[in-house]
């Protein structure tokens, strides 16, 4: 099983999961405290914000935002957004139409950008080309020397490419 292939499993189980069945694993943990709601604890939370506010306002802070409004933040209660499919598609079709809006058919959208990976016999041929041109050319003794440095380089990249590797090799 690949993990495609979980992901479609997951999908629809998930979507299977009522809210309280989570509520009722959340209370399992015994994490929380119990969902009992009392009317005192209302009372409290009211006592507690108004002994909050006559504190901040002894402060004399200048800008001082209410302490309800500052524990009920309106952006919070936003947590996901979720798009119907057709808003997604129109959104990916956008997209796609602003990076290639230049191109006026697709067919002809140059996917060339892929950097070749040259061989070791051209790279050799190629630096047999630089040291014939540095040879015809006066007080070139240095590159000639580092032309010899790379040309080893590459034959021992030759060489190694050639040995037979392990699957040990492969995944390290």
């Amino acid at each position: 099983m690949d993990v495609l292939q979980a992901i479609r499993y997951i999908i629809p189980s998930w979507n299977e999961v009522t809210v309280e069945t989570i509520r009722n694993c959340w209370n399992h943990t015994g994490i929380l405290p119990d969902n009992e709601y009392d009317e005192t604890d209302n009372e409290d939370d009211d006592q507690m914000i108004d002994e909050l506010s006559r504190t901040i306002q002894a402060l004399n802070l200048p800008n001082v935002m209410r302490v309800k409004e500052f524990l009920n933040i309106p952006e919070e209660d936003i947590t996901y957004e979720i798009f119907e499919d057709d808003q997604i598609i129109m959104e990916l079709i956008d997209i796609f139409k602003n990076s290639y809006e230049n191109t006026e058919d697709l067919d002809k959208i140059n996917d060339n950008d892929e950097i070749v990976t040259i061989s070791t016999n051209i790279a050799l041929k190629s630096l047999e080309t630089v040291n014939m041109f540095l040879l015809q050319q006066e007080n070139t003794e240095e590159y000639i020397k580092l032309i010899g440095k790379i040309e080893k380089f590459i034959r021992k990249k030759q060489v190694h490419m050639m040995q037979q590797t392990t699957i040990d090799r492969y995944f390290n």
